[in-house]
């Protein structure tokens, strides 16, 4: 019993500490608002006040995130091909982008390599595609409009992957998410260009990042460590996840033929056993080709009020 006690409290400490040192670093940010700093100075300033490596390395993603604007108007001329010769390398260079203040992802990536360069942490350019709600599978010949830049930066002698510009949310459990992304969890919207800044020991291939889902992060937040999963013996489909304890959220599923027009499935039983949940249904009623869609539903009591809190499209994957 005092051994469980021990480890109990301990992980509270560690937790409050994770939490405590967040805050620490979100209020060293906060506080260079009112401070008249170039790059040089903030990284300065930054350096006085963290020691630690990987604080200081969250701290310039958070510095970024607050106070980098996405130029949406930039985005725009990129998308009509109006962008006059060198327009481009111009405008998204870390020191243009510090000055105005804004950039696109490849600005947002260069600034944060500068910044980890500068306080010598090994960081690089990643280039790629993602895939989000306007586009779940790329096709590297006609999606330019869906390429990006983040990071890699290695510390403690390991790579990790971060995306300031994804980073940059209100949302508190959005903007957390995308430093020191799980690889495994980076490839379901990241294809890089060069297949070894997947980090994984088994990179996939262009079809197989098609083909795997797309999982939008409230996945994970709300307590799922994994994707989840479709099996089938000859009879049926098993849509299968984890089983969550105290888990408050309900799941439906959905499908299409055409990727547009979306169903609910017939005749699903739920089975819950060895702590997943299956969705199963017969394998006759779902074509050759079917697009399907996950939606989370959520309903609290607030005294007389029954609130209701959904998320469309978390999850989507084609067969």
């Amino acid at each position: 019993m005092k051994k469980t006690i021990f480890r109990t409290f301990f992980l509270l400490i560690f937790v409050n500490y994770g939490f405590s040192q967040t805050e620490k670093i979100k209020s060293l940010v906060e506080k260079t608002n009112e401070m008249n700093l170039d790059m040089w100075d903030l990284t300065d300033y930054a350096e006085k006040n963290i020691k630690d490596k990987n604080e200081l390395a969250k701290f310039f993603y958070y510095w970024i995130g607050s106070n980098i604007q996405y130029d949406n108007e930039f985005f725009e001329k990129i998308l009509a091909g109006t962008l006059a010769n060198g327009e481009f390398a111009k405008k998204q260079d870390e020191y243009k982008v510090y000055k105005n203040r804004k950039g696109v992802c490849a600005g947002y990536a260069n600034l944060f390599k500068w910044f980890m360069n500068e306080i010598d942490i090994e960081a690089v350019v990643i280039s790629g595609h993602i895939r989000d709600l306007r586009n779940h599978y790329v096709e590297l010949e006609s999606d330019d409009n869906f390429r990006h830049a983040w990071n890699a930066i290695k510390l403690n002698g390991k790579w990790i992957l971060v995306d300031t510009t994804w980073g940059t949310s209100n949302d508190k459990e959005t903007s957390e998410y995308y430093f020191d992304i799980k690889p495994e969890l980076s490839i379901i919207t990241h294809y890089p260009t060069d297949s070894k800044w997947q980090l994984l020991k088994e990179p996939l291939t262009l079809e197989e990042f098609n083909k795997s889902q797309f999982v939008k992060p409230i996945w994970f937040m709300i307590g799922f460590s994994e994707a989840p999963k479709l099996m089938a013996d000859k009879e049926f489909y098993y849509f299968t996840f984890e089983d969550l304890p105290n888990n408050n959220w309900s799941v439906s599923l959905k499908m299409s033929t055409d990727n547009l027009n979306f169903e609910p499935i017939s005749d699903i039983q739920v089975i819950d056993q060895d702590g997943r949940t299956y969705f199963r249904f017969v394998k006759v009623q779902v074509p050759e080709k079917a697009y399907f869609k996950v939606k989370i539903v959520k309903f609290e009591n607030d005294g007389d009020q029954l609130y209701k809190t959904e998320h469309e499209n978390v999850i989507n994957f084609k067969i």
